[in-house]
Order: structure tokens, then C-alpha cells, then sequence
């Protein structure tokens, strides 16, 4: 596959992969691709963030997967590895302001776990799904990890379904992460636990009419997302939602 541009001088694209089922415990699969990403008109010309110098991202990735089923079980084990050329990121600068820029070589790998269950008795129905995620991501020129991306990553919901009625439980960890290119230690973000938990009642059977509340950050974390940006604390929503 090839892309047109009148402006950017796109390389021939490829994508190749195959999978293997072993058993119906065990499937196998992987993926090599080429890919390209040219500037969206955001990037380029957002007011007062856009940045016009921008070059095309291109990449090649690689990645192996292995799908594991038992009963009510399902795991799947991801590792890839990309090398990026260009990479285009939003990064905040001094005065908070995003904008985007490109970082010139850029090594990605690393490895992705997602875990599910759900099991139904009469007409009560639990879920559990988790997540986790460990990536290295660094910049060739520094050998640094980059900022704002942390090496640790993990997810987890529990949620339950009765008739119209559902209710949840959320968790939400994310690692140290680096703030600035040296990876200087003064300036690392901790890292940060937060959970929600929430309720909701559907009237209608397309999910039409629904309300709820959730509680989110329920204990109460003090974190920051961004350096001097703590996010807020518990607080408490009650929610309408109407689809027509």
C-alpha cells in the first residue's frame, strides 16, 4: 500500500501477519508492518499549538501474541518491538501550552498482559477484566526513557450485572514517570493509585434511558498528572444519559 500527498513523499506500507491455533487452550499469532503517519491538520495549524515544521512519522513493528482460553478464562500475552523515525508526540512546554513535536529515533518495546473472566449465574452476571502493561520507550539520541510515558501500567474492573441493574469497581495504577528528558530523578511524578466505583439503572432495553452515580478517585489519591496539576479528589457524579 502506497499514500498520495501532494505535499509528503510517502514509502510503500506493509502489513503481514498469521496465527495459529495449537488447541482450543493455546493460539499463536504475530505481525510485522510498516507504517507512516503524516501530520493531521491539527498538528500542524491547532491556534497557538500547531507547529507547520513537522515531518511525517514512519515506523516498522513487530509483535508476538499468545491467546490463552480455560472455561471462563481468557489471558493474552503481547511483546512488541517498534523503531520510529520522526515520532510526532504532544509534549507541554514551559508554559503549559501543548504542542506537538518530533522526536528524531525512537526505540519502543515491550509487553502487554490482558486478563478476562465472566461468568453468569441465573440472572446475576459477574465480569473482571485486568491489564497490565510495561513499556520502555527511548529516545536513541539520549538513551533515555521518554518523559510523560511510564514504564508501568495496570488496570482492573469488576462489575456486575443484575436485569437492568449494574454496578462496578475500578482500578486505575500507573508508575513513576519522567518528566523531562535527562530523566533527572528531582523531577519524577510519583506514581499513583486511583479507583472509582459507580452504580446505574437501565429503563429501556437499548440502553435509551439510563441513570447513575459514580464516585470517583474513591479513596481520596493526591496525585498529579502533570507537575504542580493535582488532579481532583473524590467527588461524586449522578448522571442521565438519553440515546435516541
Amino acid at each position: 500500500r502506497k499514500e498520495v500527498s501532494d505535499v509528503y513523499k510517502s514509502p510503500v506500507l506493509f502489513s503481514a501477519g498469521s496465527r495459529y491455533n495449537f488447541s482450543d487452550f493455546y493460539q499463536l499469532k504475530f505481525n510485522v508492518s510498516r507504517n507512516y503517519r503524516i501530520p493531521t491538520f491539527n498538528d500542524l495549524y491547532w491556534t497557538g499549538s500547531g507547529n507547520p515544521d513537522l515531518k511525517p512519522e514512519s515506523s516498522y513493528q513487530a509483535e508476538i501474541g499468545n491467546d490463552f482460553k480455560y472455561k471462563d478464562f481468557r489471558l493474552t500475552v503481547t511483546a512488541y518491538g517498534m523503531k520510529i523515525k520522526d515520532m510526532i508526540r504532544w509534549l507541554p512546554n514551559n508554559s503549559g501550552n501543548w504542542s506537538p513535536e518530533n522526536t528524531d529515533k525512537v526505540t519502543i518495546y515491550g509487553a502487554e498482559a490482558l486478563l478476562g473472566w465472566r461468568k453468569s449465574f441465573n440472572k446475576h452476571t459477574f465480569d473482571f477484566s485486568g491489564t497490565y502493561a510495561y513499556t520502555v520507550s527511548t529516545d536513541d539520541k539520549t538513551n533515555k526513557q521518554l518523559f510523560y510515558v511510564p514504564y508501568h501500567k495496570l488496570t482492573g474492573s469488576l462489575s456486575y450485572y443484575y436485569k437492568k441493574l449494574s454496578a462496578y469497581y475500578q482500578v486505575m495504577f500507573t508508575g513513576e514517570i519522567f518528566t523531562t528528558s535527562d530523566n533527572n530523578p528531582k523531577d519524577i511524578l510519583d506514581a499513583y493509585n486511583v479507583s472509582n466505583i459507580g452504580v446505574d439503572y437501565n429503563f429501556s432495553k437499548k440502553n435509551m434511558f439510563k441513570i447513575g452515580v459514580k464516585a470517583a478517585n474513591l479513596w481520596n489519591e493526591k496525585y498529579e498528572a502533570l507537575p504542580s496539576r493535582y488532579m481532583p479528589g473524590r467527588n461524586l457524579t449522578i448522571y442521565l444519559n438519553l440515546n435516541y
